[in-house]
Order: structure tokens, then sequence, then C-alpha cells
């Protein structure tokens, strides 16, 4: 429920409906195909169809994006795309989030693709758990009629006409996901048909068509080629360079792609179908007059408000003026009252939405024909629960004679509370309203005391193994954001007609470098606490030990908090704390205080995990959240939240004096792991790659993925090479095939398969080498507890030089020693390690911190 404060009073006019007005989405990519000319021509042809098409997929970057982009933007179809996954379990290539983070990230992504191919997104609750070769092990891991339901629904939500499958359900497929989504996605087809299976999913939904994609591994020509690379006058490109723009937006792939020009195909190969032979949407009555009958509920009552849509549609069609669009503003409203009444003329659901869509499409054609822009904008970016913000709402159209903005309405969550307010006098921030418009509104708002932060909605609860759970009963389960926070409700009066228009409150700001950018408004809360660290990694001693953490508290509220900090240690009553600071005060907003902690771990403490968690006490209040911010230039900001705390992991560790050189990857965190080990690390810079004193390390780390992002790595190869030959140790954490294709390690060598089952038996090939034995005896047992996969990218054949230490392989796979290799370099030594130390280190998995502590610590003795 809403609470809405009316700015005027207007008078009773022939309809009253609500539109959601979102000619500028709140997206870092521009929908440039949708905006002027070119997108009124469009959503006029969008009227003129019932054309639907889902396609279904398992990750971001799964879809066809050409075919996507086709259908919306060329063949008009209301087009979606369902990822089961958010791609959480995959690898980032721009930054350090990985897991659910990671999935926030590549969410955006597929928006930012979306806004530029003019197709829907929609999910399940599948958790990306990483990768899988096999059918079996994600049937296992996944709630297989959770993922069906969630699928059923947004079938029956979306009513496509048509389905593709980007998968055939096959060890074709290759990843163990992309097979569960090709058999999931027929079982969903059935599924959404009968009502009595997932009954709580909508109302049952016949699909008319179903295609799956002609996969690369297929053999033999597709049954249909579909030619993407159509040029549409409209908007001067391609419907394949369009998607080529899009698919670019999935950066932490590295997914950027060239957009090309001239005949492209997408190849689909027919499942079933109620139209015999006919290819694809062929033999499917697409008109507006023809979709009951489409759908087998002809009703005569529907026929004249049918035609009088149709009519409408033409007629706006054939006299459409771009220099002067409002003229077709009569015909818009005769068509959207006709789609009104007969919605409120008939019972069925399945025509009530049909029609329901159609109002929708025409509020946005009418919305365009009249030139109507609204900024709906706060003061702030942030606000607090129990504190007030600034509101300014103005709308504006170019079409004042055809066109007359009524009034101004604010609607904000439940126990928000709204007044109207005068425009501000003086100093106006620029984030809130400079311009003319032709009515302007303002509004006080108070966040309700008990608001919750805002954050992505399937991370407000703890997962569920690798299902996330969605709140109970949303509304928005399957899409991929919550709604917002707030919108502004603007009331136009159009031929007569009074129509409502939504546009979510937002934050505007400009940027030195980007200019204009547009934040969603989101509630924080008050006081956030934060450690330096979510780890510490404590080798066992006989002797008292000492860790440093440092506590931050931030002040997000607009005016002064004090209080109190303390930590809370999860264990027994020996291990004890000292703080720098007891109290704080912040006197304004973003104000940060840092305080230090030492914590004592007692002598022999027991090898395990314990905690320690953080809080800060102000009044009667207790503050124990992270707030962590995912912000980069192509993506929205997104902030999610974590109890402020540090797992403690006490572990049988042994290391030696190394000096370390590092060279970073991508998204690295390994040199954290290697201080807390106690090791002497440098980060390797440029110029020192390029002419420092590289002699002064005893070991050099390469990070995993560097020679494909440090391209002056690549330059300077020979340098590690003579720092091998002169007696150092090289140690080179998993790279991409270019690496072995560019000769790039010392000896020849090919990269090949991964080790996805992070539970797969490693045999030691080589039990008495030192990496095994020193420091630290290397044991079954250290291969315990790993997570997400054992390796990747190991080396498949190999030169006689170099060593396997360790063989482990996936179930039915070939035996692999290519995982942990060395070899004898001049008077140095040099390791391969594809063990994805990576993902370990940071989870804390013992025998990964002793293992990798052998190699780092592996020289010419």
């Amino acid at each position: 429920m809403t609470k809405i404060r009316q700015l005027a009073v207007f008078s009773i006019v022939l309809l009253c409906v609500s539109a959601s007005l979102r000619l500028d989405v709140p997206a870092q990519v521009r929908p440039v195909y949708d905006l002027g000319a070119a997108g009124l021509i469009k959503s006029l042809d969008r009227l003129n169809t019932s054309a639907s098409v889902l396609m279904i997929g398992a990750h971001p970057d799964d879809e066809d994006t050409a075919l996507l982009a086709y259908l919306a933007r060329g063949l008009n179809a209301r087009t979606a795309y369902l990822s089961l996954t958010r791609g959480d379990g995959g690898q980032n290539i721009i930054g350090p989030e990985l897991g659910e983070a990671l999935g926030v990230i590549r969410t955006e992504e597929l928006l930012q693709a979306r806004t530029l191919d003019g197709a829907e997104q929609f999910f399940t609750r599948a958790y990306d758990y990483g990768f899988s070769k096999t059918l079996a092990e994600a049937r296992e891991k996944w709630d297989e009629q959770a993922v069906l339901c969630d699928a059923v629904r947004v079938i029956r939500a979306f009513r496509p006409l048509v389905v593709v499958s980007q998968f055939s359900g096959t060890t074709a497929d290759g990843h163990g996901h992309h097979q569960f989504s090709g058999y999931i996605t027929p079982k969903a087809i059935e599924a959404a048909a009968d009502q009595r299976q997932c009954s709580d999913a909508g109302t049952a939904w016949q699909v008319r068509k179903f295609y799956r994609r002609h996969g690369f591994r297929a053999t033999g020509e597709p049954q249909l080629r579909v030619n993407t690379g159509i040029f549409d006058p409209v908007v001067g490109r391609s419907y394949f360079e369009i998607a080529m723009e899009a698919r670019s937006q999935h950066k932490s792939q590295e997914q950027g792609v060239l957009e090309l020009r001239g005949d492209q195909f997408s190849g689909l190969n027919r499942v079933s179908s109620e139209t015999n032979d006919a290819p694809f949407m062929d033999g499917l009555d697409l008109s507006i007059r023809g979709y009951p009958r489409l759908v087998g509920m002809q009703n005569s009552v529907l026929e004249p408000h049918l035609n009088e849509m149709a009519a409408a549609i033409e007629e706006a069609r054939s006299t459409l003026d771009i220099r002067r669009p409002s003229a077709i503003l009569p015909e818009l409203i005769r068509g959207y009252k006709a789609a009104n009444t007969a919605e409120w003329s008939i019972r069925h659901p399945i025509l009530k939405n049909f029609f329901k869509d159609k109002q929708a499409q025409f509020r946005d054609a009418i919305a365009r024909a009249a030139g109507l822009q609204i900024d709906a904008l706060a003061e702030r970016e942030t606000v607090v629960p129990g504190e007030a913000f600034l509101v300014g709402i103005k709308a504006y159209t170019p079409f004042r004679d055809d066109v007359t903005i009524k009034s101004i309405e604010l609607s904000v969550p439940q126990r928000w509370k709204t007044e109207t307010a005068a425009a501000p006098a003086g100093n106006i921030p620029a984030s809130i309203l400079r311009e003319n418009a032709n009515l302007a509104a303002f509004f006080n708002v108070t966040v309700a005391s008990d608001a919750r932060p805002t954050q992505p909605y399937w991370l407000e609860n703890e997962r569920d193994g690798e299902m996330f759970r969605w709140p109970d009963k949303a509304p928005f389960a399957t899409d991929p954001l919550a709604p917002p926070e707030a919108k502004a409700v603007v009331k136009a009066d159009i031929a007569g007609v009074e129509l409502s228009f939504d546009q979510p409150v937002e934050f505007r700001f400009a940027d030195d470098i980007r200019g204009e950018l547009r934040r969603p408004l989101s509630v924080v809360p008050g006081v956030t606490v934060e450690l330096d660290r979510d780890l510490l990694i404590v080798p066992r001693s006989e002797k008292p030990q000492q860790r440093r953490l440092t506590m931050s508290v931030t002040n997000h509220t607009r005016g002064r908090v004090a209080g109190s900090v303390a930590l809370n240690i999860n264990a027994a009553d020996e291990w004890n704390y000292t703080s720098s600071a007891k109290t704080f005060e912040l006197k304004r907003t973003g104000e940060r205080v840092a305080i230090e902690l030492d914590v004592t771990i007692p002598a022999n403490s027991p090898e395990g995990e314990y905690q320690i968690s953080a809080n800060a006490m102000i009044g009667e209040s207790l503050a124990t959240e992270t707030m962590r911010t995912i912000a980069y230039p192509h993506i929205q900001t997104h902030r999610y939240y974590r109890r402020a705390t540090a797992d403690v992991k006490v572990i049988p560790l042994r290391t030696e004096a190394v000096k370390i050189g590092y060279i970073p990857g991508s998204g690295d965190r390994i040199p954290e792991a290697l201080r807390q080990m106690g090791f002497d690390v440098t980060t390797i810079t440029e110029t020192e790659l390029a002419s420092g004193d590289l002699g002064r390390y005893d070991t050099i780390v390469v990070g995993i993925r560097a020679y494909q992002v440090r391209p002056d790595l690549v330059a300077n190869n020979r340098r590690l090479t003579d720092f091998m030959n002169a007696g150092g140790t090289l140690v080179v954490q998993y790279q991409l095939n270019a690496y072995a294709q560019q000769n790039l390690a010392p000896f020849p060598t090919q990269m090949g398969p991964r080790t996805a089952d992070e539970d797969a038996k490693v045999t030691f090939a080589r039990p008495e080498h030192p990496i095994l034995n020193t420091p630290n005896k290397i044991t079954d047992a250290d291969f315990e507890g790993w997570v997400q996969e054992r390796n990747l990218y190991n080396f498949s054949t190999m030169d006689e030089r170099y060593v396997g230490l360790l063989e482990t392989h996936d179930a039915g796979e070939a035996e692999n020693a290519g995982g942990l290799v060395v070899a004898d370099v001049g008077r140095g030594k040099y390791v391969y390690c594809s063990y994805s130390m990576f993902r370990q280190l940071p989870a804390g998995v013992p025998g990964a911190y002793r293992l990798f502590a052998n190699i780092v610590s592996y020289r010419s003795r």
C-alpha cells in the first residue's frame, strides 16, 4: 500500500488510469533507439501486433542477442530473455567481486543490454554455483521443482506465443547449467499449460511454437535461418549492429565485440508447433483482431473494440507527421479507450491481460506523441530511516494546446510521510530542479523509522544451498530488481481523457568527466560498521598471537551521531582485545572514524573456525551491518548489506622467510592472503617490471589472467625468464589459452580441461617433491572443504621438461596432471598452478593456504 498526497484537486473526467513512463530509464546506457521519432514509430508498430517471444538460457551472455534485437525491434514483438541464474559463479575481469556481488553486476549488464536490444529480462532463483559438466550435478544442487515453477511463472505472466530454448538438454550443450536449461525448458512449457502444476504461478498458458537454437556443436543446416543483419532505416542501423552494441555490455565477461554490417544469421530448429511446417511465427494470426482466435477464446462482444483499436492504430500510423506528432493523439486516445472498454467487458484473465498490455502500449505511444517528460528528483541519493528529504517533480510537454498537465502526486511506501512544500527559494540544489516546466511540485518526505535498506531483493535473505530465498510472496519475483522506493504520478488531460504517468524518484548529479548521471533513491542505515578484513588466518602456535583489525564507523545521517564500539568474539574466554578508542563522535554525513583493535589469540588455541563480530551502540540502537557498494561506469550503482564479521581460521601452517614480488591479475585478492601468512609481499609496477631490479625478490607470483589484462607483462615476459635463469622462482597462476598459444610459458605446452568437481580425488603424482613436503606436509586432508572447483585451464600436453605434481579429473574424464606443474629454468624454478587459489584463499580453505605457502617457498636449494 502507498500513501498519495495530491498537489491539486482536479475535475472528474472520462477515464483515469495509471501508466509507467520510462522514456529515460535509470541506467548508464541511454535508450537511444527508443527516443524521438524513431521511438514513436516503433511504439506504433508494436501496437499493431500481438507477437511475443521468450528466450530461455542459463546465464548472462547465453542469449542470442542478435535474435532478441531482431524480434524486439524488427518484428516489434514483445520479447524477453529468461536467464536461470544471474551468473554469480563466473569470473570477473573488471574487479574483485565474485559470487553474489558478481551476480549483481551481471544482472545490471543484462539490463544495459536489454535497454539497447529492446527485450525484457527475467530470472529464476537458481544460484550459479560455478562451472559444471553434468546435468546430474545441476539437478542435485538446484531445487528442480522451484526452478520449474519460476520458469512457469515467467511463461504465464509474459504469455509468449513462441519459446526459443538456447540449449538442447544434452551433453552437446557442454556446461551442466546449459544442459539443465535445455532440460527444464520443455518441462516448463508443458507445466505452464497445465493449471494443476505450479498452481500458484498464474493462469495456465499454452505456448504455440517451440524452437531450439542451432548450437555451435550442431551438425547439418538449421531448419530456419533468421537474417538479423537487416538494416532498419528508422534507427539507421541493422539489428545485428544494435545487438552487438548490447552484447558489449557484458563487460565483466570481456564480451566486447565488433558491430558487423551486412547479412548475419541465427539458426533455429523446430521442436513443436501448432502450425505444422510454417516457419517461426508464420501461420499465426498476429493482428489485433486475430488474437482472441489465436488463443482459442473468440468472443463476439470483443469484435467492435478490436476493430476500433485496429482502425485507430492504422489512422495514427498513416497520418503521423514527425514534425507535429501530437496531431495523432486523438487517434491514440480512441484506441486506448477501446482497449480499456474491452478489458472491463470480459472476465477471462488471458484476454484481460492482453488488453492491459495494449493499454500500456497505447499509453507509451501517447506519452511519446505528447512529448511528455517527467523529472522526479530527490535532493540526495541516499536517505536514512526517520529523516526528511526534499523531492522536486516537474512535467514538460512542448504541445500545450494538445496536452494539459493537471496535477502531480508523490507515491511512497507505507508509513512514509509526505507533505507538499513551497518551491525552494535562493540556492536551489542542481540535483532537484532548475528548469522551467509546465507544472512543478515539491514535497517534504519523511522515511519510515523502520524502513529497510534498499538492496537487491534476492540478497535480503541467506541462500538455501544453491538457491536464493526470495522475500515471501514478493510480486516482483523473477524480475531483475524490486520496484523503486518512491515514484511521481503525473496526471494529464489529453483529448478529453485524463491519464496518469509514473516516474521513479532519482538523484541527479553532474560528473565532471561523464556529465549527467542518475541514481535510484536508496534507503541506507543511519550508521554502518565495517572491519578491514573479513578473514584472519592464524597459524596454530604455542605462543599467544596478536592480530590487528580496524573497525570503521560511518555516519549516513544528516546530523551528529555518537556512541561506543565493541567486538563480540565467538571463542573461549581467553580470547580478548584492546581498542585504540571505545567511543566515537561523527558530526556530519559521510564522516568516518577508524578504530584499531588488537585481538589476542591465546597459546595453543585449538585448530578450527571462530568468528569476530563488530557493532556500534548509538543510544538504544545497535549498528551491526557493513554496506558494500557496487559501482562501475557502465552499470547502475547498488548496495547490499552483510553482518560486520571476520572469520578466524586457526590452522596448522608453517612458512619460510620469502620475499615475494606480485604481478596482479584481474580481481586479485591473493596478495592479502600471502600477507596473512606472514610473507613480505610487494606489488610489482609496470616500471619495475620493465626496468627494475627483480633480483631483490626470491619469488615472483603472477596473478590470474594477468597475461590477458597486463599488456606490459606480455611485453616484458623475457624479463621473467631472465629472473628464473638467475635463480629466482616464478609462480604463474591460471592463465587463458593465449598464454600457451603465444609461447609465453618457458617450454611448449597446450591448455586443456578443468576439474569442475571441487571434491574430485587428488592423487599425488610426485609425493616426494618439495612442494608437497616443505614446509608443510601436504596430505589428502588438505583437499577437503574446497569450493566451486579444483582447477581450470590446466596444461593438457606438456614438454618433457615439465613435471606434474598432482593429478585430478572429473568423473568419466581422462587423468590430468597439468594443474600443478614445475620445471627447472636456468638456475631457477617455474611453477604453473591452475588450482583455483583465487577462490580457495578468500574462502579460508586451510589446505589451500598450506599448499600455496609451499609453492611460493619453492626455491633452488
